[in-house]
């Protein structure tokens, strides 16, 4: 008999560094979840139903019928299956319509969720796959909603009645793990386990108050520390909380945030806290979304597509 007598869909958050599966119940809940590291680029042999079959044995032996939907870079061209991108302004009917179905050797099938792309006023696109299913998960009824999703390619949405009208992405991670990893500040910085908040606010602070290059305020995490005006240790928190600072900055300009805003921050652990320390210093709302909001998000693509029994 199976311990998941009210399972309905498996949902997939197929990342490139990561892989989480989601056994979802009728209300879109997540019933248990399957994690590893086998992101897109560590699939061996590119053996994506093989990775897949085994990380789900156990739920597909009690329920070999459950619809399968997949959301992330697995849909990208070095993923499983490359689907186009869906313009932007979209709302769950797009992205419903838009899924695209896969028959694996078992005869079971998985359905894609594409992502969305958006083009600015400058004629610029941009790109988003997963995050789009996030923000499905947890969009509401109302006139616009703002949406922070930090991560190596961090993204700022709106949407306007349950609709994702645009985004923006911000290369804020990837720029922090380069400047710490290829250049003399790496060579500065002492490991730390916790966040200096000290450290961190201060960086947020130097950017958010003064109308200076952030290409020179990086430099200064090095002149501080030479002058024995920031410790060796808090470096990578006090460059953190620049080139976030920096994110906020250029998303306000953009985006129409004011104190009633409540920026909901789709994100985990300890990045997510951060964005939301430095959220507070700018004195906006906030609030983070727990962990199921992608499985929320297959579930309600799933059920729109008309996949649920």
């Amino acid at each position: 008999m199976s311990v998941f007598t009210n399972a309905k869909m498996i949902g997939l958050d197929w990342g490139t560094t990561s892989f989480r599966a989601f056994l979802i119940d009728q209300d879109g809940h997540v019933l248990d979840q399957k994690t590893n590291e086998n992101g897109i680029l560590a699939v061996p042999n590119n053996d994506f139903e093989g990775v897949l079959i085994s990380a789900i044995k156990v739920w597909l032996d009690q329920h070999p019928a459950l619809p399968i939907v997949a959301s992330g870079m697995i849909t990208s061209r070095n993923g499983w299956l490359e689907t186009p991108y869906l313009s932007l302004p979209a709302n769950i009917n797009d992205f419903a319509n838009a899924l695209t179905p896969l028959t694996l050797s078992n005869d079971i099938v998985i359905h894609f969720i594409t992502g969305a792309s958006y083009e600015n006023e400058n004629g610029v696109p941009d790109i988003m796959r997963g995050e789009e299913t996030q923000i499905i998960g947890e969009v509401e009824a109302s006139d616009n909603e703002i949406f922070l999703l930090p991560g190596t390619h961090s993204k700022w949405a709106i949407t306007q009645d349950e609709k994702i009208i645009g985004f923006t992405s911000f290369m804020t991670g990837e720029v922090y793990a380069v400047l710490k990893e290829h250049t003399i500040l790496g060579a500065l910085m002492k490991e730390c386990s916790s966040l200096n908040d000290d450290a961190f606010l201060k960086g947020v602070l130097m950017q958010q108050k003064q109308d200076i290059s952030i290409l020179h305020q990086i430099f200064t995490a090095r002149t501080l520390a030479l002058f024995d005006k920031l410790e060796n240790e808090d470096i990578a928190d006090y460059l953190s909380g620049l080139l976030i600072s920096e994110e906020i900055k250029s998303a306000l300009n953009q985006y129409d945030a004011n104190k009633e805003t409540i920026i909901k921050i789709i994100g985990r652990g300890d990045l997510a806290a951060r964005y939301a320390r430095a959220l507070d210093a700018f004195g906006l709302n906030h609030k983070i979304i727990n962990d199921e909001v992608t499985a929320m998000g297959h579930y309600k693509i799933a059920k729109k597509a008309g996949l649920l029994k």
